[in-house]
């Protein structure tokens, strides 16, 4: 078996060994050899010149050579030497070794073996295409079969990627787990006197029958893995959705002056009222302090800030000895750094994922595909600077995957290349 250094060396010496038999042939094939490796090995794009048939290629590099050309076709030709694009396939000198030494070696190679025509000037720009050619062909070559990580790119992917499903894990007070998918609905436990159930629709219901003293006290646990949401409605009435990779806490019957509950990652809440006895989420160290409201939170661990958007009621927000008091349509961002702002809400946007939608509005790839990732349930790396790369998409959370990952594609300032449940984002 050959490392991927070793494969680099014997393309590079299938190349140049034997195609420069004569200098009229060699002055090409040099060219023909580059092209039919970019059409067998992979994809490289030609910015001005993407309809040429081999044929014109041919009569046009003719007429080049005996300086025969229209300006026109002399850009054209010029074009295509100079418009090749490695974008998607960057060179890994780990793998691949130093690239400039590569082309050196390849250069005086070919050097040998062309006697120079009498336009040296040309020569040299004939020589310097035949280099990026096969450049082009064995980063290619790598990158499709021989690299580790290698992989499909969006628009040819053909293993079906799920999008998320309806699943939870419950964690009952004596730390047992109750897995809990579409397959198993009916009774799920108890606790106390309090019944779990998991209806026809999915949700996870919390049904009291008395006997609150020795059930107030055990707390629960209910939590979803990535590529899942839930539906939770706690004693009091309260309901809960969960977004993908989440989890809340709480007490399985409530008692005492306040009813308080644990949220990690992302939720929607409808909060039952009850006016004796205020609602409270606690968020690391900030709190969501309600009497009966319509709320989002969005508290992921790969987020600064916890944003709490309100529907409907009002919320008081806490957090490093500061509140403030949101009303309907604002939001509430408390950052790390102890400040409370407050401003205008995109509701639609806020909730699109409890609607079964994703929506982005100028968003950065980071975030989209962090999002992305948690439903889909897939690994995420990066290739290059993503400043700047922000987009407008709406999708429904049902559909392929493969049909926003093209989409973002079209704009050219991103690739994305896909092996297993790896996403590579390569940032042009």
């Amino acid at each position: 078996m050959f490392s991927h250094s070793s494969w680099s060396v014997r393309i590079e010496h299938w190349f140049t060994f034997g195609l420069l038999k004569s200098n009229k042939k060699a002055r090409k094939k040099i060219f023909f050899s580059g092209l039919c490796v970019s059409q067998h090995f992979g994809y490289y794009r030609v910015n001005q010149i993407q309809t040429m048939t081999r044929e014109e290629y041919i009569r046009l590099y003719e007429k080049y050579m005996a300086g025969d050309c229209t300006e026109a076709e002399k850009n054209d030709i010029e074009a295509y030497i100079s418009e090749l694009d490695l974008a998607e396939f960057p060179w890994n000198p780990e793998s691949m070794g130093d690239e400039q030494a590569f082309k050196n070696r390849v250069y005086n190679r070919l050097s040998s073996s062309i006697a120079r025509p009498a336009k040296y000037r040309l020569w040299r720009r004939i020589l310097a295409a035949a280099v990026t050619l096969l450049v082009v062909g064995t980063t290619i070559y790598l990158y499709r079969h021989l690299l580790p990580g290698s992989g499909q790119r969006a628009g040819m992917l053909t293993e079906n990627i799920q999008p998320g499903t309806n699943k939870a894990i419950l964690t009952l007070a004596d730390g047992s787990t109750v897995i809990l998918d579409k397959s198993g609905n009916g009774p799920v436990a108890s606790q106390g006197l309090v019944e779990i159930v998991r209806n026809d629709n999915g949700e996870i219901v919390y049904e009291e029958g008395g006997g609150k003293p020795e059930a107030a006290y055990a707390q629960n646990m209910i939590s979803t893995p990535r590529g899942a949401e839930t539906q939770v409605v706690l004693s009091d009435g309260t309901k809960i959705w969960l977004n993908a990779a989440s989890s809340v806490r709480f007490p399985v019957a409530f008692s005492g002056t306040r009813r308080k509950i644990e949220l990690t990652g992302e939720a929607y809440l409808e909060v039952a009222e009850d006016k004796s006895m205020p609602f409270v989420v606690a968020v690391r160290d900030r709190e969501i302090e309600v009497l009966g409201t319509r709320f989002n939170v969005n508290a992921y661990e790969d987020r600064a800030d916890v944003t709490t958007t309100l529907l409907q009621g009002s919320v008081r927000l806490k957090a490093h000895n500061r509140q403030v008091v949101l009303r309907p349509g604002q939001q509430g961002v408390a950052g790390d750094d102890g400040k409370l702002n407050v401003q205008p809400a995109a509701l639609a946007n806020a909730v699109a994922w409890k609607n079964g939608l994703f929506v982005f509005n100028g968003e950065n790839i980071r975030d989209i595909m962090a999002d992305v990732a948690r439903w889909y349930d897939l690994e995420v790396d990066y290739v290059g600077s993503t400043e700047g790369k922000n987009f407008d998409a709406k999708m429904n959370r049902s559909d392929d995957i493969r049909e926003l990952l093209k989409n973002m594609e079209l704009t050219g300032m991103v690739r994305f290349k896909i092996q297993g449940r790896r996403v590579t984002v390569m940032a042009k």
